[in-house]
């Protein structure tokens, strides 16, 4: 897909402007989270993949793992949209699902750090001694 910084600019335009009977088409113009993520591209209009190269699906081994990729998703989104704010920031669309997607991460962060520890300094989690940071397996460690 080819487009110009015009049709960028109009793109953003169009979803800036739109009210609450728009939502339908504000949610056709965006990949589902996991679609979005492994393009690095949450919005449709805008995503132009490089030459063939074809997003692969992630190859999920265990419930860890999982819980790191939904994490992964969710932050993601709510990167993107917290980017389209900071342009549109009276877009009350992006707003609500920034909102959604926002607690589904804490939600999602909570869950992972219940069962597997802290995912990240500011947790909650790493209040107690031994300092959980330090002594608790990091992500990749399996």
């Amino acid at each position: 897909m080819n487009y110009s910084m015009f049709d960028e600019i109009d793109y953003f335009t169009n979803l800036s402007n739109m009210n609450d009977t728009d939502n339908n088409q504000f949610d056709e113009s965006l990949f589902s989270p996991y679609e979005g993520y492994i393009r690095g591209n949450l919005f449709k209009n805008l995503y132009d993949g490089y030459k063939n190269f074809r997003p692969q699906r992630i190859n999920i081994q265990n419930e860890r793992e999982e819980m790191l990729l939904n994490i992964g998703q969710l932050s993601f989104v709510r990167h993107e949209l917290n980017l389209l704010l900071d342009n549109y920031p009276n877009n009350q669309n992006a707003l609500m699902l920034f909102n959604r997607y926002r607690e589904k991460e804490l939600e999602e962060v909570e869950k992972y750090e219940r069962k597997y520890g802290p995912i990240n300094i500011t947790s909650s989690s790493i209040t107690s001694i031994p300092f959980a940071w330090a002594s608790d397996k990091w992500p990749w460690e399996g």
